[in-house]
């Protein structure tokens, strides 16, 4: 059996030594998205993102004639196709065999398919696991620990010239809820406010002041979207809101927030009143605070100022709607956001 339990043993994505199938099993959705996206890095250049790559999601429900319709429609641009499955645990027993027949035909049309797959358990059909290891090669991803993380960031600080106290360092471990990722990335905004002071020493209220937990960046990234008039990026970022089994309760006073700093933007005033409305609203550091103004004046743009006032009668009704209603309505939120994005 070809298993392999580590994380960061590199692989050989050379187009002409790819194996048929890989499948990537972890208990943690960040590290098996991490995975997918560093396939996708890898493969960048080498293969035609635009017709020969193509993702599926077993939770989103997967097409069984669009993915047959793709698989059969010889490579145009790139030596192999490849086809990512993501949770393949919560795909039909059908399409696992499918897959499973892929994976091992003779050279053909398939022969020029390469799958990569992920799933959050190796409770998948038997004949599919057995395929794999027969032709391509499974790796059990280990979720990091708490204590891999400290060391990452106490030597990545230590090379920056940055110091975390224990409280700063314990505090963003558990803001980001062990994504490494999302670490390096809430690591890269600490380290920018920081690297302008003369002590470069981050506290606690630092950590509390620009690191959201996941949850608040996520409905942050909700309103953003928004704001950016991007109905499908508002449709992705709430769905993963709700996925987390999170209320919407907040959601009108945030996108509130942002049309009020749109208007102010819009009358002429300057940036010093919208810092300072942003100020008094919330209880965030300086950086932060310019960072959102930035962002507010260049979103501005994508509303007039009849549909900023448009946008505020919208959210009156819709904030009756969230306080008699569920607060998990996912209906309701998605009527208020197209609502807003589709006002003229």
């Amino acid at each position: 059996m070809n298993m392999e339990n580590n994380n960061s043993k590199k692989e050989s994505f050379k187009l002409d030594k790819l194996l048929p199938c890989y499948l990537y099993i972890s208990k943690s959705e960040p590290i098996l998205e991490e995975r997918i996206q560093s396939v996708k890095s890898h493969l960048r250049g080498k293969v035609n993102f635009d017709t020969d790559f193509k993702a599926f999601d077993g939770v989103e429900g997967i097409d069984e004639e669009e993915f047959t319709n793709y698989i059969n429609t010889p490579s145009l641009f790139s030596s192999k196709k490849i086809v990512v499955i993501k949770h393949m645990d919560k795909v039909s027993s059908s399409l696992q065999k499918r897959v499973s027949d892929l994976a091992t035909e003779a050279p053909g049309n398939s022969g020029n398919i390469v799958f990569f797959i992920t799933a959050l358990t190796q409770k998948l059909n038997t004949s599919l696991l057995d395929s794999i290891r027969r032709a391509g090669k499974i790796t059990q991803l280990k979720a990091p620990l708490s204590g891999s993380l400290k060391k990452w960031l106490d030597e990545k600080s230590q090379s920056d010239g940055v110091r975390f106290t224990e409280k700063a360092a314990s505090l963003l471990i558990e803001n980001i809820n062990m994504d490494f990722n999302l670490l390096k990335r809430q690591y890269d905004k600490l380290y920018d406010y920081i690297s302008s002071e003369e002590k470069k020493v981050i506290d606690e209220n630092t950590v509390k002041a620009l690191v959201n937990r996941i949850y608040s960046l996520k409905i942050f990234d909700l309103v953003d979207s928004i704001g950016n008039r991007d109905k499908d990026g508002s449709m992705k970022a709430l769905k993963s809101v709700l996925d987390d089994g999170q209320n919407l309760i907040g959601l009108v006073t945030l996108i509130h927030r942002m049309f009020k700093c749109f208007l102010y933007i819009k009358s002429g005033n300057s940036s010093s009143l919208v810092t300072d409305y942003i100020g008094n609203s919330m209880k965030v550091q300086p950086y932060f605070i310019g960072s959102l103004v930035n962002k507010y004046i260049k979103s501005s743009d994508n509303y007039n100022k009849n549909e900023i006032l448009g946008v505020f009668k919208i959210l009156n009704k819709y904030d009756i709607g969230f306080r008699v209603s569920s607060i998990k309505d996912e209906q309701l939120a998605k009527k208020l956001i197209l609502e807003i994005i589709d006002i003229n």
